[in-house]
């Protein structure tokens, strides 16, 4: 991920009041939507200060650049830098706030029956109703997966199914042309071939090998086998997919700071629809292998300002090989979303294990 990307720099502030107040007044702007004053966070939180020594504290973090105020008449609201600080200390006492989260995910996902692509898109869905925001998941990509088993299906003289399957259960499927007729039997020969050879291999690797093998002088290998090598090389020759599940996406129609925003809320709908912002942007933190926490900006992306985006990876011991996460506005219940985020991760990096198993 590029630096500045959804690092968790470590920011001082001045005192513990400070630090207290700030967390305070994020938490009445998250729930609140609102700008928050003096008087409001010391009859919300019972602080033991008086409203003009609450007051002081606001105009130092102002001054820090942790707040702003819209309007000299108007209370504060947190900026991306206080975002980030709060989500900091959120994401130190992490494993403490996955319990109730745990519990839910797991309730919401279990005995859910379907393929591997199914799961994955209800996981997005689950993500949404529990967040309340919009849940995305990025399947694992062609690259990252284990080859399990190819089959041949024979449709007519020239045209052939392939379906090949991944260790995880996810399936590709590909009409490929062929200038030869092969007998269903022939084509099942090519099959039990490809699987005894390749199997548990990463696709990648199958791909590199599939390509060797074909510059070689293939004159000593059986017909068939030269016909079975030709077809599973056609099923690299198509580019990834911009596949990526997402739910929730109208939620944002009803969130305070995009009712008011019609341009911002043009960019949040132009980019779930595109989807290649959150392809490209989930791709690079898979890279990072842990929890991602992108505030606003710092994601990089135009199309992304003025929303948050929390990611953690799913995958096997071995690595990697998708992401699960929420997106919302900036002003997201990031002490709710970051343990289920986690959680969901957790639970799907399981299930996609006991389906290898």
């Amino acid at each position: 991920m590029p630096p500045g990307k959804g690092q968790y720099v470590k920011t001082e502030l001045k005192s513990d009041r400070h630090h207290q107040i700030l967390m305070a007044l994020i938490s009445v702007h998250i729930r609140t939507a609102e700008p928050v004053g003096s008087r409001n966070l010391v009859e919300s939180y019972g602080l033991e200060l008086s409203p003009a020594t609450v007051r002081n504290v606001l105009a130092d973090l102002e001054g820090e650049e942790f707040l702003s105020q819209p309007h000299t008449s108007a209370g504060r609201i947190p900026t991306e830098k206080a975002y980030r600080y709060y989500v900091n200390a959120l994401l130190g006492s992490e494993r403490r706030m996955l319990g109730s989260q745990n519990e839910r995910v797991r309730s919401a996902l279990e005995g859910f029956s379907g393929g591997v692509d199914d799961f994955l898109r209800w996981t997005s869905r689950v993500l949404s109703d529990l967040s309340h925001y919009a849940g995305v998941v990025l399947p694992p990509s062609r690259r990252r997966r284990l080859f399990k088993r190819i089959t041949f299906v024979r449709i007519n003289r020239q045209m052939i199914l392939a379906v090949l399957v991944s260790v995880s259960g996810v399936t590709t499927n590909k009409m490929v042309r062929m200038a030869e007729d092969f007998s269903q039997e022939a084509l099942d020969r090519m099959s039990s071939y490809l699987n005894h050879r390749f199997s548990g291999m990463g696709l990648s690797e199958m791909k590199r090998r599939i390509e060797r093998d074909l510059e070689r002088d293939l004159e000593n290998f059986d017909r068939w086998v030269k016909a079975a090598l030709r077809l599973s090389s056609g099923l690299f020759d198509e580019p990834e997919g911009m596949d990526v599940y997402l739910e929730g996406g109208a939620r944002f129609l009803e969130m305070p700071e995009f009712m008011t925003n019609l341009e911002g809320m043009r960019a949040v709908f132009r980019t779930f629809d595109e989807k290649r912002v959150l392809v490209t942007l989930l791709d690079e933190t898979i890279k990072a292998r842990d929890m991602t926490v992108l505030i606003g900006s710092e994601s990089g992306l135009e199309e992304l300002r003025g929303m948050s985006m929390v990611v953690s990876t799913y995958g096997r011991r071995s690595g990697p090989l998708g992401a699960v996460g929420v997106i919302g506005p900036t002003r997201m219940d990031y002490s709710s979303v970051i343990p289920l985020v986690s959680s969901t991760a957790e639970a799907l990096s399981e299930s996609l294990s006991s389906t290898e198993e």
